[in-house]
């Protein structure tokens, strides 16, 4: 096994437009607690650790890489979507933070970290990061083979917003709203399929989806 410890870190806008899927998405966000819980009780020599950024013109770091137990459920009154869609401040203060607390970890190979975004939105409010540098420091990042962005986009071009923050295109997922139940079933297929394969860690988030089909055709 590479290494025994995984971060998964969510990056969850929560701006004014979110307001239509309120509840389908904190109904997502908690069953993914749900499922790492669970892999923690069946897989206990790995180590379980989460983080959660929301934003929207603001960023709110919910809490940082703390173990599943101590995290609790999204709630209606922690999540009251608002403002406008600071994307790149959410994604590159998430980096920076993750960085400081966990960079000797995640160096020497005790540590990987999934990042997952979701949003509805396009960038209109960042002032302290660009595309440019984002896209560098993702592309710098997945090269060490510790780190892997997955992006998520609701009601947009998920792929247009992705190539233009280098996030691999086997990571990324565009779906429609009335989706979002479907679509959070199967991030808690790839957290599991994550888990389950941690030895030989992927850097494509939803090969699980492609083996399936494989699976369909014999």
């Amino acid at each position: 096994m590479k290494n025994k410890k995984t971060l998964y870190h969510f990056v969850l806008d929560s701006s004014g437009s979110m307001n239509d899927c309120v509840e389908a998405t904190i109904k997502g966000f908690n069953n993914q607690l749900e499922t790492i819980k669970s892999l923690q009780k069946e897989l206990p020599k790995q180590e379980f650790r989460i983080s959660l950024t929301l934003f929207n013109n603001h960023i709110n770091h919910v809490l940082s890489n703390v173990s599943v137990s101590n995290f609790e459920p999204l709630s209606r009154s922690k999540y009251v979507p608002c403002g406008s869609t600071s994307l790149l401040d959410a994604i590159g203060q998430s980096i920076n933070q993750i960085r400081i607390n966990c960079e000797t970890e995640i160096v020497s190979n005790k540590m990987n970290v999934v990042m997952i975004i979701l949003t509805d939105g396009m960038e209109n409010s960042s002032c302290e990061f660009n595309f440019n540098q984002i896209a560098k420091t993702i592309t710098e990042l997945e090269t060490s083979g510790n780190w892997v962005f997955t992006f998520l986009g609701a009601d947009i071009d998920a792929f247009q917003m992705s190539e233009m923050l280098n996030i691999r295109s086997e990571n990324v997922v565009s779906f429609d709203k009335k989706n979002m139940d479907a679509m959070m079933g199967d991030i808690s297929k790839g957290i599991c399929y994550y888990s389950y394969s941690n030895d030989r860690f992927k850097k494509n988030f939803f090969d699980f989806i492609e083996e399936d089909e494989d699976q369909k055709g014999k």
